[in-house]
């Protein structure tokens, strides 16, 4: 049984006539009895009455048809939503950020919109680091703005296919509380951050916050915190220590206690990128990509 054998009885049904019910399929009388016969073999029952005079519905025939309805129908706005479903996945860039991923987007953003294509559905959704790279890797969104710590997995999952638009990589901040002792120094030692409280959204035991941090500085104690205006909120109360990239400032101005400090040697925590599938069917995906390649280098991310 198939859509055009369905569509056959329908029209022999409500024709009752074979020629003009093969007429209006555009098939020959002798495709159209064929079509009926094997129908009927296949649900072996009788669906017409018919001579050389007439044709008529049995019982059967009578409620195949109804229900013929309903699967023609059925059919038909399942083939259309499809349709728009493919339409509109062309027409659809699905972007993923983390935590301080959104800043390095909204300069470029509001750009792109303007000059992009006609129709264009355009969503954006932040997550924490983890879930953002299992959601990029999971192809559940097409392009991510994250810092490089899942870099080297996605290249062990498919090196090939990964593609890396770098966007920023200079040294981070020291964010202090203004009337801390190391806001003194114009550029602060790091070696003397051993006996201060370090703000991370790093999870774990102190012992392996410690190894996160051992290659740049000692660290004495930390207190988690979920997001980075949580992070900026306990600094500003003079409970800690953060680090943050450069260009979430002035974003940032609303804690009058925070000031900015320079280390030495420089804390290159990590850089950050946009990263998107070479091979995924979406043309939007390139055309991104091309645009903010060229965005960023008319206007590079510079630190003050």
């Amino acid at each position: 049984m198939n859509i055009e054998t369905i569509r056959c009885f329908i029209s022999l049904a409500e024709c009752l006539n074979f020629t003009r019910a093969a007429a209006k399929e555009h098939i020959t009388q002798t495709a159209m009895s064929r079509k009926i016969s094997s129908l009927e073999k296949e649900l072996d029952v009788v669906l017409l009455y018919r001579d050389t005079r007439q044709v008529e519905l049995t019982v059967a025939g009578n409620e195949f048809y109804l229900k013929a309805q309903e699967l023609l129908k059925l059919y038909d706005t399942t083939v259309k939503q499809v349709k728009e479903a493919q339409s509109n996945f062309r027409t659809e860039l699905k972007l993923g950020v983390g935590v301080y991923d959104h800043v390095l987007l909204n300069r470029f953003l509001g750009e792109y919109a303007a000059a992009a294509p006609e129709g264009l559905k355009l969503s954006c959704m932040q997550e924490p680091y983890p879930a953002l790279a299992r959601d990029f890797e999971e192809r559940l969104i097409d392009v991510m703005i994250s810092t490089d710590q899942y870099e080297e997995d996605l290249l062990k999952l498919n090196a090939r296919q990964l593609g890396i638009l770098p966007i920023y990589h200079d040294p981070w901040y020291l964010v202090l509380h203004r009337d801390h002792l190391l806001a003194r120094y114009d550029i602060v030692p790091m070696k003397l951050l051993r006996t201060e409280t370090l703000l991370t959204m790093q999870r774990g035991t102190l012992e392996h916050v410690k190894g996160v941090f051992i290659d740049s500085f000692p660290l004495k104690d930390f207190l988690f915190v979920n997001s980075f205006d949580s992070k900026l909120i306990m600094a500003n109360a003079g409970l800690g220590f953060a680090l943050s990239p450069p260009f979430m400032f002035p974003v940032a101005d609303r804690y009058q206690n925070i000031v900015l400090r320079k280390t030495d040697p420089p804390y290159n925590a990590r850089s950050f990128a946009a990263y998107y599938w070479k091979d995924n069917p979406n043309p939007l995906v390139t055309d991104f990509i091309d645009r903010y390649r060229a965005h960023l280098e008319a206007n590079p991310f510079r630190s003050n």
